[in-house]
């Protein structure tokens, strides 16, 4: 058996003029959760919401925590497919989870050096990572090349990773390139999402996926509020979400 609690928020306390000092949980959800983990079986945490919330130590150990968002008149059948394995979940986040309301702000693209390791008592990591998401099998990333490592201001970076279903399920795969400037005239993202695609893999299947990424992409703005691509070495990130750790890495340079 498994205990399925649906919480989240209402309208009431998000929109235009409807800020709340906290982002926990409202109301009794928190010691609804804590009910439910107390009895020992297993739970399910299914989150509609508007915006991200903080969760307790008793959903952050749950089975799984499905992110509904708002998820419309068909929201509850959909939810329901998934958790009876008649779907493949295969949503990414499109934004980050803080841990805490004082951990702000979590976005994954910060500028470099905007915040470090500033607190004493929290890391910088964020909960859950812009672009994470877990499906109902494990998919391993591996042999990411760099076609032409040396490329035009005006051509394209073109890469090929590949990816390996390591289970039982079939999976859609949601493969995500980030670039890392290394060396730029002004203060720029530690990395940006610059191309993503997904790809159906069967069990048990191997598969080379292509990234392609204009050199246009690579762009940042000028102290003029010029925005050009500067010469010079980059990093290409493949994996399957913003977490360094979780990334494949490979060089290339752009020249004029």
């Amino acid at each position: 058996d498994y205990a399925v609690v649906v919480v989240g928020d209402t309208i009431a306390l998000t929109g235009e003029g409807r800020s709340t000092a906290t982002l926990d949980l409202q109301g009794g959800q928190i010691a609804l959760l804590d009910a439910v983990a107390a009895t020992g079986t297993p739970m399910i945490v299914v989150l509609i919401q508007s915006k991200p919330s903080t969760l307790p130590e008793s959903a952050l150990n749950a089975a799984a925590v499905i992110e509904a968002f708002n998820p419309g008149m068909r929201g509850g059948r959909a939810i329901a497919e998934l958790l009876l394995g008649l779907i493949e979940p295969s949503g990414r986040l499109p934004i980050s989870f803080a841990r805490h309301a004082g951990q702000q702000p979590v976005y994954y693209n910060q500028v470099r050096g905007q915040h470090g390791s500033r607190y004493a008592d929290l890391t910088q990591d964020p909960l859950f990572a812009f672009g994470e998401g877990l499906t109902y099998t494990t998919i391993t990333y591996s042999a990411l090349a760099v076609h032409d490592p040396d490329v035009p201001a005006d051509g394209t970076v073109n890469a090929t990773v590949r990816l390996t279903n390591n289970g039982s399920r079939p999976a859609l795969e949601t493969v995500q390139a980030y670039v890392s400037d290394l060396t730029t005239s002004v203060t720029w993202a530690e990395q940006e999402l610059k191309a993503f695609t997904q790809a159906e893999i069967a069990p048990g299947e191997s598969l080379d996926v292509d990234i392609s990424i204009p050199a246009s992409r690579c762009s940042l703005v000028t102290a003029d509020s010029r925005r050009v691509v500067e010469p010079g070495e980059f990093e290409l990130r493949v994996g399957p979400s913003s977490r360094r750790e979780q990334q494949l890495s490979a060089a290339f340079r752009i020249r004029t």
